[in-house]
């Protein structure tokens, strides 16, 4: 298992001569300031009312993905993804932020700049315990930055993106760059993101990157930091409906025993994650020094059967209504199925053979609707490629959907995750065997991502392979660039990611800055259903936040008007433990950011066995219309029971189910008094037990606790 790094002295290597400094300036910097988890002066809320209490964000400007996370000589740092110069993407450069906790940071000036002929992309640092690159002593050990340079326009390897290196003697304060960079250039411009560590067992530096639009992972490794040597490729796999980024790889314990440990490469994704748009997935395996493979990897694609419709011969017997609106138009189906991409659309991919339903025909305003003949479900499953916007029924603002309709009624519904990528939806029928069913597609919504993908709809006796199928370190919208410390104490596997999904994130309503991190997370490898995932839970330093609880109770039932909790106090975070009895109601879910009109529920539904997060009516939505949003993660209750641990901030919540086996994070916008906190059920009666409601951090008035 991966520890500190120690590997041996690199014998006859003398420090090469150090370059030009071309560390951080003042002129840079945004200056140092004391935070409590990202509130980065001023404090929270003071500057603007999303400003959060408990997450980092720098004091101004643009932030993504975290970078280079290392601890060392008892600090944790944190790089990452800045524009210096603007609240949007761009001029990517390295700010950075230290810690001895976790939980409280002090912004610190510019590691690594940008310049004209390079933008600092994504990497990660070492710590080269014993001098292996040459680049400082035996008594003065570097760390070195192992960085994507995206080379512009006015360098000599214009659209390149290479790795490069960087080292610092001063403990990470400060960097040089190193005057042979690149150290590893495949001549790609899609190759980047940079995570590096010692491989004990072989005793040797091993870096994973990836070639971004084939999903792929590289390996390399190198003796010195400098000379690289691939290894092997893994991917693609599972999820491939966007590019593949800020890849990770290390190894963990399997339920806590050293004698049996498994790797984890973390693969991040975007667009094409389970909750659409950015995500992060993961694979658990085995890597022997030079290869990772996977325990557990499924095939895409569902089991042989009756093919219901595959749309190469037009639409058949399918009844199509377009023009709703009557504005004389084909939109939204057409006269035909689409041939792949249509006008002003994203490529389409994923879909089988030559054609597939595309409700793009006149962009994404057009509203119609199409039925198939009618069919009889004798088979235990129905498997259907689909893909387009994630416009729910349950949503708002109209809605894109497949549907399965079974005696008029909506039995199953499907929608796409926001990407042109159709993926397999499977629905478990076997409750309806031999009951006479049609498939209706429905493209009602009018704004961005109305429009619904359809392709290979079969019926068989087991299901597809899809995106919900695959392992994911986050099932919300905004957990993306997730990436792990090194060299942590007590080899605490601690990741962080960026709380913010790219498709609406240079819109965020937030000022003077723009971007936030998740909290710090521990991970942990467990069985589960017979097979190791992961398991995240906040960092134990969450705990020195705590405030004394304003509720508790062991059990009770949750009346028809709900059960009101003692409201948030204005700007301050809190925790929320409880465990959610549905009993029979078809509904029940715990309100947080409450207000007349507002709340964002975490709930289980009954029926759909999952977990779900809704910020549908979380208060400012319409900045962006892929913001709205329902996600979701199939969960069995356990002995009749969900067991929630969730953290509300003053723009997100991050929601902790059945011990950290699952997690759905999202950013939420609202009015800054819906403070109200609530537990509803509905359909029928429900019931909470072990509550705890608790303040996190300090009294934003001052006053004392």
């Amino acid at each position: 298992m991966h520890r500190r790094s120690r590997p041996g002295p690199r014998p006859g290597s003398p420090p090469p001569s150090r370059p030009t400094a071309l560390a951080a300036t003042a002129a840079l910097a945004t200056g140092a300031a004391l935070a409590l988890t990202g509130t980065v002066a001023p404090a929270a809320g003071a500057d603007h009312p999303h400003r959060p209490a408990i997450h980092f964000t720098p004091a101004q400007n643009w932030m993504n993905d975290p970078n280079g996370l290392i601890y060392h000589d008892g600090v944790y740092h944190l790089y990452f993804q800045y524009n210096p110069e603007g609240d949007r993407w761009g001029n990517m450069s390295w700010g950075h932020a230290t810690s001895t906790d976790l939980m409280t940071w002090e912004e610190q000036p510019l590691a690594l700049p940008y310049t004209d002929e390079e933008h600092v992309f994504s990497g990660g640092i070492v710590f080269d315990e014993h001098n292996t690159s040459g680049l400082g002593t035996a008594e003065d050990p570097p760390l070195v930055a192992l960085y994507t340079s995206a080379y512009t326009d006015s360098s000599e390897r214009p659209g390149i993106q290479a790795q490069s290196l960087a080292y610092s003697l001063d403990g990470g304060y400060t960097w040089e760059r190193y005057e042979g960079n690149p150290v590893l250039d495949i001549g790609s411009g899609e190759f980047r993101d940079p995570k590096v560590f010692w491989y004990e067992e072989g005793g040797y530096w091993v870096m994973s990157a990836v070639v971004a639009t084939e999903r792929k992972v590289h390996f390399y490794r190198s003796d010195d930091l400098v000379e690289w040597e691939f290894l092997s490729d893994f991917g693609p796999a599972h999820a491939v409906g966007g590019v593949w980024e800020v890849p990770d790889l290390f190894e963990l314990p399997v339920d806590g025993d050293p004698s049996d440990t498994r790797w984890v490469l973390v693969v991040n994704l975007n667009p094409g994650s389970v909750a659409g748009g950015s995500g992060a997935q993961y694979f658990v395996g085995d890597f022997d020094g030079t290869r990772f493979t996977p325990e557990h990897l499924l095939e895409p694609g569902p089991p042989d059967g009756e093919v219901l419709a595959d749309f190469e011969d037009g639409y058949g017997d399918w009844e199509v209504v377009n023009d709703l609106d009557g504005t004389g138009g084909d939109g939204p189906f057409g006269t035909a199925p689409a041939s792949g991409t249509l006008p002003g659309q994203q490529e389409v991919v994923g879909y089988e053979g030559d054609r597939l339903v595309n409700t793009f025909v006149g962009g994404d305003a057009p509203r119609g609707h199409a039925t198939s003949p009618e069919f009889t479900i004798d088979r235990d499953f129905v498997n259907l490629l689909v893909g387009g916007g994630n416009k729910p029924r349950t949503g708002e603002g109209g809605h894109a959907t497949v549907d399965l309709v079974v005696d008029g009624e909506v039995v199953r519904s499907a929608t796409g995750g926001d990407t042109e990528h159709l993926d397999w939806v499977s629905w478990d029928v076997s409750d309806l065997a031999g009951r006479t069913a049609r498939l209706r597609v429905e493209d009602d919504a009018t704004g961005g991502w109305g429009h619904v993908l359809l392709d290979h709809v079969v019926l068989s006796d087991g299901p597809a392979a899809g995106l919900a199928d695959y392992d994911w370190l986050d099932w919300g919208r905004d957990y993306y660039a997730a990436v792990s410390y090194n060299d942590t104490p007590d080899d605490a596997r601690v990741t962080m990611a960026w709380m913010n999904n790219w498709q609406y994130a240079q819109d965020t309503p937030t000022s003077p800055w723009r971007g936030a991190m998740a909290l710090p997370r521990q991970l942990e490898l467990e069985t589960v259903d017979g097979r190791p995932r992961l398991v995240q839970n906040p960092v134990d330093q969450l705990e020195s936040l705590y405030g004394e609880p304003v509720y508790e109770r062991d059990r009770t039932q949750v009346p028809a008007s709900g059960l009101d909790l003692p409201p948030a106090e204005p700007g301050r975070p809190y925790q929320v433990e409880l465990t959610l009895r549905p009993g029979g109601a078809g509904e029940i879910g715990l309100r947080v950011h409450e207000g007349a009109d507002q709340a964002t529920v975490v709930g289980y539904n009954t029926a759909a066995q999952e977990l779900f997060l809704d910020r549908s009516a979380s208060g400012d939505t319409g900045f962006h219309h892929a913001f709205t949003s329902r996600s979701a993660v199939p969960m069995a209750l356990e002995d009749g029971g969900v067991r929630l641990r969730v953290v509300v901030d003053t723009s997100s919540v991050e929601v902790f189910a059945a011990g950290g086996r699952a997690t759905l994070t999202d950013l939420v916008f609202p009015d800054p008094g819906a403070t109200g906190i609530s537990v509803r059920a509905d359909g029928g009666g429900g019931s909470v037990e072990d509550v705890t409601v608790r303040p996190l951090g300090p009294d934003p008035s001052g006053a004392a606790e």
